[in-house]
């Protein structure tokens, strides 16, 4: 029995051990996931049916081949401008180490983190790419990525995998090992996003034979045909990102070198709003017959076919002397002022469409530059402000600043709302510019911006009982005169977030009456 028991207890204790064992293997790898990922960059792999000879190099390797060092100029999709130092090896170098063939057509760069560029061999290898020491222009702003710097003295420079570099510096002593590999290339215009292109971390290289795809053609809205004068044509594709979209308004082809429509990338739209119009902004206004060529050229892929959209202007001739004024000099005839054509693909049959078009051909709002307006998407404090500015026109009297919207792009326009009472912010001292704006906030500016008198009754809803104590008076109100109403389960939803489209249904509404 005693050597039963022993037998048991050996056995008990063994797996113990075993147990123990695994359970301290699986902490260990836990713990070194970071180790692992960037020991992955210390090493090189090109492989891919593209080459004869795949290889596998290490960083002594490859700090062994000859070095290539170069200033390069970059813009990103956001976008801004950059100056890089790099010095590494020349990509040809690698390539032809490894026996890359002629049928070879795309190349693929994947990083220890997961991130992946592709780009075509022409784009990569056979086109020219450059460094543009004017990128900058006059100023020596990262900033205003979306205005053409010079593209005077280009000094043409080779791809390479950077061993040290440095972003957001021309100085070379400032140059470290910290993203290395780094993927790295010129430009092969002055306006060419290609920031968005270095890629660090590199760890395998994979040239394929495999054709590359094209991109889609440009879209034009709206489509060729006869236009109204003051027309405002958006151009569009597929992704709006890295695929850029390149046009002419001459009848010349347009290329790299061309306007560009989408400068800053689908990515930020939403953080970019304010600029968004601005920068993104539609081709026009047309008051003339107008041909306009559109092309998309962006990364790892072919170029899209060159597509043409023609547009006739009814009535764009005028007799000699008898023009009207210019738009936006502001000497047209207040009763016959000249509305933004209005044409968006997404509001079709939606509840809000009439009002919609009322306010954007007013210029109190504007769609996004694919065509769109997402009517049910929400909409900031910031904006609902601003909008309501233009609409009733107020003046831009020194109001108040508050401690969040000095720097914010819409600080005049919430000044402007403040000198006229109709925000007053939070109890800190902040606006929350950025905040979606609720209903019952909504309710309490339009009302004042209306100078509504106050409702004879209380407002009845299965939800009053949530509206907050300072805005009872003002969504009553609002509700009485028909400026807000509530929802078929008869709530008016006080603390939810106000869409786009009811947002402009309010104003239009507090602006008839």
């Amino acid at each position: 029995m005693q050597a039963i028991s022993l037998q048991r207890k050996n056995w008990f204790y063994g797996c113990l051990i075993i147990i123990l064992g695994l359970l301290l293997f699986c902490m260990a790898n836990m713990m070194t996931p970071a180790t692992a990922l960037a020991a992955g960059t210390d090493t090189l792999e090109i492989t891919g049916d593209g080459v004869t000879t795949p290889l596998t190099l290490t960083r002594e390797q490859l700090e062994s081949m000859k070095q290539y060092q170069h200033v390069y100029s970059a813009i990103n999709t956001w976008p801004t401008k950059k100056w890089y130092v790099g010095k590494g090896v020349k990509l040809r170098d690698l390539f032809k180490q490894a026996g890359m063939t002629g049928e070879a057509r795309l190349i693929r760069f994947t990083s220890s983190d997961g991130y992946v560029v592709n780009l075509t061999v022409k784009e990569l290898l056979e086109d020219k790419r450059y460094y543009f020491p004017g990128l900058k222009g006059n100023t020596a702003k990262d900033g205003d990525g979306h205005i053409p710097g010079s593209a005077a003295n280009p000094k043409e420079v080779e791809p390479i995998l950077a061993l040290e570099s440095v972003e957001g510096s021309d100085n070379p002593d400032y140059m470290n090992d910290l993203n290395a590999l780094l993927l790295m290339l010129g430009q092969r215009a002055v306006t060419e996003q290609n920031g968005n292109l270095f890629s660090k971390y590199v760890n395998k290289i994979e040239v394929l034979t495999a054709e590359p795809e094209k991109w889609d053609a440009p879209q034009a809205n709206p489509v060729s045909g006869e236009a109204p004068a003051g027309s405002m044509i958006a151009l569009s594709n597929a992704y709006m990102d890295d695929d850029k979209v390149y046009y002419t308004t001459d009848g010349s082809t347009p290329t790299l070198n061309s306007p560009m429509y989408n400068w800053i990338a689908r990515r930020w739209w939403s953080a970019r709003a304010d600029d968004l119009g601005k920068v993104n902004c539609p081709v026009g206004p047309i008051n003339e017959d107008t041909v306009i060529k559109a092309i998309t050229i962006g990364p790892g892929k072919y170029d899209s076919d060159v597509v043409t959209f023609t547009y006739q202007v009814a009535g764009a001739e005028s007799e000699p002397g008898t023009e009207g004024p210019a738009p936006g000099t502001g000497e047209q005839n207040k009763e016959e002022e000249p509305q933004q054509t209005v044409n968006l693909n997404d509001v079709a049959g939606h509840w809000a469409l009439d009002n919609i078009h009322k306010l954007v051909a007013q210029g109190c709002i504007s769609g996004y530059p694919d065509g769109s307006f997402k009517p049910d998407s929400t909409i900031t404090r910031a904006e609902f402000a601003a909008v309501l500015v233009k609409a009733f026109k107020l003046e831009d009297n020194d109001g108040k600043t508050f401690t969040d919207t000095a720097a914010h792009w819409a600080k005049d326009y919430i000044a402007s709302a403040a000198a006229n009472g109709l925000v007053n912010g939070y109890a800190n001292g902040a606006f929350g510019p950025d905040d979606l704006i609720t209903r019952e906030q909504m309710a309490v500016m339009i009302v004042k911006a209306a100078k509504l008198a106050p409702a004879a009754e209380a407002p009845r809803f299965a939800d009053s009982g949530s509206i907050s104590a300072w805005a009872g008076e003002a969504i009553a109100a609002a509700t009485e005169n028909g400026i807000m109403k509530g929802y078929s389960d008869n709530t008016i939803r006080p603390g939810g977030s106000a869409t786009r489209a009811e947002a402009v249904t309010v104003i239009i509404n507090a602006l008839n009456k």
